[in-house]
């Protein structure tokens, strides 16, 4: 390895031109040489070579090199033997520098107007299997004194940061500031509401009732605090027999050692729930009434989408929205980039939690994307802060969401996976996930099948079964639906052709026991009845005329909503009258499908619905617009969410919302029982204020059990390190260290912002070599660590020479680097000639020439023949001048490179 100096004398020949230093060369270096420049001279003792870009140009036609490479198994060459082997980092850096020729070629021709999208795309195709290939080969280069790196130089490898990361264990949950002074009233309380502390340890668990009422004035931070501590301590602690323990002035010993207590924040004054053990600590307000959570997608005209959940607090008034959250998956590249985020699927559990399912063409946060396009679940609590958020960790595409909250409280999902998903290849096959509550995968099925399957729609029954409905690809299209068991095995699957184009819209299950399927038959939708011991067994049918029914819900008596889109009036009782030539509907019938009856969202514009929730005797109503149904217009496409009578069908309140410039996404509805609550105003989040979350590295990031990378550690042995389901950062950081044993420092520091990152630094002439794994289970990428060799610094003798031949050089290329449209090809094309630049630099580094004497001597740049001559070697003695007393910054002159 070099120091300095001896990258920095490389960078003065990046784009291959040393003809500015000739005639100053001619006149100082090369006439007067030094003991210093002899010594330095005298450790470039390569034998000349002809690099390949000196060589003669290919005769034959742009499109013939093009078909030739795209031909190539790989487009990094085999290395020459025998006795044309070229020494280590020749060799290297020219087997580097013809890979990125062939990748430069490619992104020529697909930068061109005339390059269709399909053409672009097979040159996309090969673009991007070479730049794996090209790292993957930069990785384990051969190297003496040059090292190439595919991105930048790397003396550390670390992880991104991930949520939690180490135990997140805390003896105090502190929330947010409810006043400005400790003293202040509690304006959010009225002072009469009752709220439930649930405790529990292991198998022990106790609920006490604190009831703001008996407060002898309004309620403040300490006596709402000396209340909640009251009711906890009132319960005693009991010994084996059940007797109950004293203390030594004879009162009763106090089971909880939990308590609350006034905080002074940043931000005002706030409660503090504080325990002594690992007790969880619930919070929820008794009889609240309920809240309707909505999720959606908002897509600017020219930007990508993000997706946003919001609560209606009051839908049997105003029905007022409150942004929680804003989900948004970032570019790689760009971390300020959002990158396209959809909203498909919206769920409560009992205890007030949000799960929002969807798809990101990117990252969010720990989880990185291995794909085009991933499938993620979100976990919220009732203020909008994510308790933990899962990536399925799809190497080539995700997509489809559908979700359903099981009995037990577990995360049932469905969607679509194509490319390779656990080891093995899908063409678009079925995918159903179940997750614990604190984000543990408990199983992923692929419901394999010819062609491709799209669910739409799944359904975790009463029972345990679970059941996934969508369309399959053979006749045109097929409507199914596949039965599973509570562990994932497929126990049924069953197809309904009428003889054309077949979807099952929605799924929901019935009060008598029957399967509800919803089902688009070309123009036509009908509800079908189906037998759960026997899908093929349909026992009725109700045809809803011609329309595009997109969704389904049942009350707790049986009653069943459906809604969607129709060209004209549908069979049945009319409720209100069509409007214009594409109207939202909601149809309501009884348990046993009698009793149809229409009514119509209609503006005089297309108005469509999406979801539908009961709540009591209220049926809510979410979908989009582009006319008026409630307050006036605002976006290109609108949102609503309307409230209907579910016994008459009369339509109540729209409240209607969009954005100038925007378009609103399919609006997806869920019931928080209980969610119109005060419980915020207490400054927490309903539910558990203590949840523990999951460690394992498979529920914080993309990490799928299985995945793998390879190391290398000092030119030893290369060792597999497979991903299990329940390692965490710890046990990866321990695996890692036992192979690295004293040649490296691995740590895992914490995150500002609550986190922790797995980090290796190899001692001083150390190298570690970090090789990804197979395609489609690379754990390097979704760890955030880079395929690369990472280097410790040399020691360098404080008389060594000041230049060195080779160094450390970055090309600065990405994985996510595409050509598949011309702006993307021009932008790779700027970063493959930059790359090609630096791939000849880092080669003239490794042989002496003037400039390296101009360097050595230490002329100063006042004496040099150009201005131009005298403010670049000014440049480059200032940075030698800054960066020679440490070695940390060595490698910053490069990076930018």
């Amino acid at each position: 390895m070099m120091d300095i100096a001896s990258g920095l004398a490389g960078l003065s020949l990046l784009g291959g031109d040393a003809s500015l230093f000739s005639s100053y060369a001619a006149s100082t270096a090369s006439t007067i040489e030094t003991r210093a420049v002899r010594e330095a001279k005298a450790q470039f003792t390569l034998p000349e070579t002809t690099p390949p870009w000196k060589l003669a140009t290919a005769t034959t036609s742009a499109a013939a090199q093009l078909s030739a490479i795209q031909r190539m198994r790989t487009l990094i060459d085999k290395p020459e033997t025998g006795t044309r082997t070229l020494p280590d980092d020749v060799q290297t850096s020219f087997t580097t520098w013809k890979a990125l020729d062939r990748l430069r070629l490619l992104a020529e021709a697909a930068v061109k107007p005339g390059a269709g999208a399909a053409t672009r795309e097979a040159l996309n195709k090969t673009f991007t299997q070479g730049l794996s290939d090209l790292q993957s080969y930069l990785s384990t280069a051969p190297s003496d004194k040059l090292t190439l790196a595919f991105d930048k130089p790397v003396r550390r490898a670390q992880t991104t940061a991930v949520e939690p990361g180490l135990t997140s264990y805390s003896t105090s949950i502190t929330g947010k500031a409810v006043t400005e002074n400790r003293d202040d009233v509690m304006s959010g309380l009225t002072g009469t509401e009752r709220f439930r502390i649930q405790l529990a340890q292991g198998s022990r668990s106790d609920s006490v009732t604190v009831d703001l009422s008996n407060l002898n004035g309004p309620p403040t931070l300490d006596s709402v605090a000396t209340l909640i501590n009251q009711a906890i301590s009132a319960i005693p602690y009991r010994d084996a027999n059940g007797d109950v323990v004293l203390q030594d002035d004879g009162s009763a010993e106090p089971k909880w050692k939990v308590s609350f207590e006034p905080r002074k924040t940043e931000d005002g004054w706030a409660l503090e729930a504080n325990r002594q053990s690992y007790e969880s600590i619930s919070i929820d307000q008794i009889d609240a009434p309920d809240a309707v959570l909505v999720a959606t997608g908002i897509t600017g005209l020219e930007t990508a989408t993000a997706a946003r959940v919001m609560r209606i607090d009051d839908p049997t008034g105003e029905m007022s929205r409150k942004t929680l959250a804003t989900i948004a998956a970032h570019d790689r590249l760009d971390p300020d980039l959002a990158v396209k985020t959809t909203a498909d699927a919206v769920a409560t559990d009992a205890d007030g939690f949000g799960y929002v399912l969807g798809t990101a063409a990117g990252d969010l946060g720990s989880q990185r994307a291995a794909g085009e396009q991933d499938l993620y679940l979100t976990k919220m609590d009732s203020l909008g802060n994510v308790v933990w958020q899962h990536s399925l960790g799809a190497a080539e595409s995700a997509s489809g969401a559908a979700l359903s909250i099981a009995a037990n409280g577990d995360v049932v999902l469905a969607g679509n996976v194509s490319g390779k998903f656990d080891g093995a290849d899908s063409d678009g096959d079925m995918l159903v996930a179940r997750f614990d509550t604190d984000g543990n995968e408990k199983f992923s099925t692929l419901v394999r099948a010819v062609g491709t399957d799209t669910a739409t729609s799944v359904l975790a029954a009463p029972d345990g079964s679970i059941y996934v409905g969508g369309q399959s690809s053979p006749n045109g299209g097929d409507a199914f639906i596949a039965k599973l068991d509570s562990e994932g095995r497929l126990r049924e699957r069953h197809a309904y052709d009428a003889g054309g184009s077949e979807t099952i819209a929605s799924l929901a299950m019935g009060s008598d026991g029957k399967l509800l399927a919803l089902t688009r038959e070309g123009a036509q939708s009908s509800l079908r009845f189906l037998d759960t011991a026997d899908l093929s067994a349909e026992v009725s049918r109700i045809d809803l005329g011609t329309s595009d029914a997109r969704a389904i819900a049942v009350d707790a008596s049986g009653n069943i909503a459906i809604g969607g889109t129709t060209l004209a009036a549908l069979p049945g009782t009319q409720v209100n009258s069509t409007v214009s030539s594409r109207d939202g509907f909601v149809a309501r019938m009884a348990a046993d499908g009698s009793g149809l009856a229409v009514t119509y969202l209609a503006s005089d514009a297309s108005d469509q619905v999406d979801s539908l929730v009961f709540s009591g005797d209220t049926l809510y109503v979410g979908g989009r617009t582009n006319g008026v149904l409630g307050d006036a217009k605002g976006g290109a496409v609108d949102g609503f969410v309307a409230r209907l009578d579910a016994t008459t069908g009369a339509i109540g309140q729209i409240t209607q919302f969009g954005q100038p410039g925007q378009r609103t996404e399919p609006v997806r509805l869920a019931i928080s029982s209980g969610g119109n609550n005060r419980v915020s105003d207490l400054g927490f989040g309903r539910g558990e204020l203590t949840p523990a979350g999951s460690l394992s590295l498979t529920a914080s990031t993309s990490l799928r059990a299985g995945d793998s990378f390879q190391m290398r550690v000092d030119g030893g042995a290369l060792r597999t390190i497979t991903i299990t389901a329940d390692d965490t950062l710890q046990t990866l950081a321990d695996r890692i260290r036992k192979i690295a044993g004293s040649k490296a420092l691995v740590t895992t520091p914490r995150d500002p912002d609550g986190g922790a990152s797995l980090a290796i630094s190899p001692k001083a002439g150390i190298d570690i070599e970090f090789v990804s794994g197979p395609d489609g289970r690379d754990a390097l990428e979704k760890l955030g660590l880079p395929a690369a060799r990472v280097s410790g610094y040399d020691k360098v003798d404080e008389d060594a020479p000041k230049v060195r031949p080779g160094g450390s050089y970055g090309l600065g290329l990405d994985l996510s680097l595409s050509i598949s449209t011309m702006k993307d090809a021009a932008a790779a094309l700027s970063k493959i000639n930059n790359a090609l630049s630096i791939s000849q630099t880092s080669y003239r580094s490794l042989y002496w020439d003037d400039l390296k004497a101009t360097l050595v001597n230490g002329t100063p740049a006042s004496s040099a023949g150009t201005a131009r001559e005298q403010a670049m070697l000014a440049n480059y003695q200032a940075a030698l001048d800054r960066l020679s007393s440490t070695s940390t910054s060595s490698t910053s002159l490069f990076t930018g490179f």
